[in-house]
């Protein structure tokens, strides 16, 4: 019985993680019920696929460290692209305490726990960060897109795996924003859609994600 209940789990968990692309994010977040975030309220995902939201406020001296960031304003997408790496790391180091995720370990099967996130809640997360980065104004060079997939059978890697996405308004590139990889409050990492749906991962975690 045991093992049938893990294996059970274990199923749902790729299922979460193999969740679909959505064309944007207002639809994706509506059709998760996570309302459009303010900075007096987010909706937080944790405990695998979004199984609980929280809702956290940020105050305005946590606001300004996030936007201190995106000073200067970047001249270049690359550079914009940096800023929003550290930012995601940043709005995770600063949500993390206010409902107990701040211990999330990199991965899904790794730890396991109502405070650990997987890819679905990563992803969920990280579009919310994005989207009120974009409705704040601090994105001159990305638009906010709806999260995406790739499967083993089709794209690449050894697990169904979902991440965030932003396009570059000047070339039209997508690109993958995906926090997924590390601990809690480690800056994300970004890669041409692409590259990363040929099962890219970073150079650190292969040996054990």
């Amino acid at each position: 019985m045991k093992n049938q209940s893990y294996l059970i789990c274990f199923v749902l968990l790729l299922s979460a993680c193999g969740g679909g692309p959505a064309t944007n994010y207002h639809s994706y977040l509506s059709g998760r019920g996570i309302s459009q975030p303010t900075l007096k309220e987010i909706d937080h995902c944790f405990a695998y696929g979004c199984q609980k939201i929280s809702k956290v406020a940020m105050t305005d001296a946590e606001w300004q460290q996030i936007a201190r960031i995106f000073k200067p304003k970047a001249k270049t997408s690359e550079k914009e692209r940096e800023q929003i790496k550290k930012s995601i790391g940043l709005f995770e180091r600063i949500i993390g305490p206010k409902d107990g995720t701040q211990n999330d370990i990199a991965g899904t099967f790794r730890h396991t726990g109502p405070d650990q996130l997987d890819c679905v809640d990563e992803s969920t997360n990280t579009t919310t960060y994005l989207a009120l980065l974009e409705s704040e104004g601090l994105l001159r060079f990305h638009q906010v897109n709806g999260p995406t997939m790739r499967v083993p059978i089709i794209h690449a890697g050894r697990w169904p795996h979902q991440t965030a996405v932003i396009t570059d308004t000047t070339t039209s590139t997508p690109y993958a924003v995906d926090s997924w990889f590390f601990d809690n409050g480690a800056d994300a990492e970004i890669v041409d859609l692409k590259t990363w749906k040929e099962g890219w991962k970073p150079e650190s975690v292969r040996d054990f994600l």
